[in-house]
Formats: C-alpha cells, sequence, structure tokens
C-alpha cells in the first residue's frame, strides 16, 4: 500500500495547484447521526487511505469544547481529530495535508437562524498545541499557484491552513472555487455523473479548485431529503464513470486539483481512481510510476490509465 505516503512519488517541479489529491467532505463527521454522517473514518485514518485536502468544520458544544460540525449536529472533539492529524504527520513525513476550517456557516429554519461558533482564539490554542503551525505551517508564499512539491518540501512545511476570513494565525485567503449547483448535486446519478464534471468547463481558477463528487440531500430535487450514505451507496457505482470523463478530456484532467467525497474510508476505490489522475497528468517520478500505478490498480480494483 502506498496511500500513506503517495506524495512521495511526485516530481518537485509539480505545483500544488497542478497536484491531483483525494478529499474528504466534511471531514469530521464521523460518528455523527445518520443524516449528518459524511465519513466513517478519523482524521487519521482518512490521511493513510490517501486524502490530503480536509473540509473541516466547528462548532462549540454545551461545555465549551471545540467540536466538529455539519449542520446543526455537532461530533467528535476538535481536540482528538486533530491529535490523529497529528499523528497522521508524523508517521508520514513526505505528506502535505490542506486544512480547510471554519465555523460551519449559519443554518435557517423557518424564522429561526443557528449560528455556529468556534473562537478563534481557541482554535489557535489548540492549532498551536497539536499542529505546531509556527513550525509547520505553510505561510510565507504569493500565490497558491507558484508553490511547487519541492518547494514545500525544502520548507519542511506541513500543512496549509485555509481559511476565507483569514480567521486564524497562519491560516490564508487562498484562491479557491468549488462550484455546487442544487440541481445538478440532487440529481439522480445517472445524470449526476455526467453533468457534475461539466463544471470544469464552466469554472476557471488559479488557485484551488475543489470538485466534490458526493451527491447533496435537499427537499426539491429529485433524491430529496436522503441521508448521505444513501446517497452514497447510489452513486459509488457510477464513481468510476466520474473520473473517466476526468481522464478523458484534456480541459478536465489539467483542470482536476482537489476531488472530494464522502466515505473515503469505505475501501481505497475512490482515492484509487483519484490517484491515478497524477500519471495522465504526468505527476509521478518517471522511475517510481510503474510501481504507484500497480499499487493503486491492485487495490482500487481498475485503473483510469486503463480505462
Amino acid at each position: 500500500m502506498i496511500y500513506n505516503r503517495w506524495m512521495s512519488y511526485i516530481k518537485d517541479d509539480v505545483s500544488l495547484t497542478h497536484l491531483v489529491m483525494p478529499g474528504a467532505h466534511n471531514a469530521g463527521s464521523y460518528k455523527m447521526n445518520a443524516m449528518a454522517c459524511c465519513q466513517d473514518g478519523d482524521l487519521y485514518k482518512q490521511a493513510n487511505y490517501g486524502v490530503r485536502h480536509f473540509c473541516i468544520r466547528m462548532n462549540t458544544n454545551r461545555r465549551g469544547e471545540l467540536v466538529m460540525s455539519h449542520g446543526v449536529a455537532k461530533g467528535v472533539v476538535v481536540k482528538g481529530a486533530l491529535e490523529g492529524l497529528r499523528r497522521a504527520m508524523d508517521e508520514n513525513p513526505t505528506e502535505f495535508f490542506i486544512l480547510d476550517i471554519r465555523e460551519y456557516y449559519p443554518q435557517s429554519f423557518g424564522p429561526v437562524k443557528l449560528i455556529s461558533k468556534a473562537e478563534p482564539q481557541e482554535v489557535n490554542r489548540l492549532l498551536d498545541e497539536i499542529l505546531e503551525p509556527n513550525k509547520y505551517a505553510l505561510d510565507d508564499f504569493d500565490h497558491i499557484s507558484n508553490v511547487t512539491m519541492g518547494d514545500i518540501r525544502r520548507s519542511g512545511k506541513r500543512f496549509l491552513i485555509v481559511n476565507y476570513r483569514r480567521a486564524y494565525k497562519y491560516s490564508h485567503k487562498c484562491e479557491c472555487i468549488f462550484p455546487w449547483d442544487k440541481t445538478i448535486y440532487g440529481s439522480k446519478p445517472e445524470r449526476f455523473v455526467k453533468e457534475a464534471p461539466r463544471f470544469f468547463d464552466s469554472y476557471t481558477t488559479n488557485g484551488l479548485y475543489w470538485f466534490q463528487t458526493q451527491q447533496t440531500p435537499n427537499f426539491g430535487t429529485d433524491n430529496g431529503l436522503k441521508s448521505p450514505r444513501k446517497l452514497d451507496r447510489m452513486v459509488r457505482p457510477y464513481f468510476g464513470e466520474i473520473i473517466d470523463a476526468i481522464a478523458k478530456n484534456p480541459v478536465y484532467l489539467e483542470r482536476a486539483n482537489i476531488i472530494s467525497g464522502d466515505f473515503m474510508t469505505e475501501d481505497y476505490m475512490k482515492c484509487g481512481r483519484i490517484l491515478t489522475l497524477n500519471l495522465l497528468k504526468q505527476n509521478v517520478r518517471e522511475e517510481s510510476a510503474e510501481e504507484f500505478e500497480k499499487a493503486l490498480w491492485l487495490s482500487a480494483g481498475q485503473s483510469a490509465v486503463k480505462a
């Protein structure tokens, strides 16, 4: 297995925005109720399955602890989750992580508006205590598109904290897009897998391109209000079609960057299929490409290169 150290196969001159990396949508939602749970594994397990982009949303529980959140649902304490990520960092020194951290956006239910609260001072305290951003956070760059894997390796940095408000120490308001449309992400799988890749036609960026493959429960859509797990059961058999659509279109392939989804640790299929795109983009060191492809093919079941 190479998933815990797959970045060690990537060339030095590959920029972070040209690299293709698996992401975990609502990475901290494991152990939440059925309508909120989008992942089975904790951050440590997700990292070992190949995830390098973590969507982390926070709130505060009644005891005043920072907890993971998804909408109104509250989950595990942030401290324990970050400790798992630190363990993955320590065990795999070749890897670099992107942490998209913020409060969950306000939720409205008729006239009632529920606001998540994660005090920046407490977030900073936990980050300082567990991840040591003063030592390991990437924060000295002009634009994210100019950062290469070689730059990261030479700097010794291990993660990037993304926050559009720059609410935390060492956080960056990186250029980033994440296209979404209620109708498309709520459509039946057969339509979804054809329509979603077309976002690469309509949206461009010089920054991080966060393409999401999970469907979204919503009233007024074809799928309606189903749990993330039920939606994943519906669309998972079609996941390869999404990756194939990217692999076979030069424009889509060029723009592919962060490809995230739900239940990334159910098996290695999703992360494996995503990572094969690095072979097509020639991001993998030539002398290691055959080993990289074989390892992914054996675990993911089918390589996008062979599709």
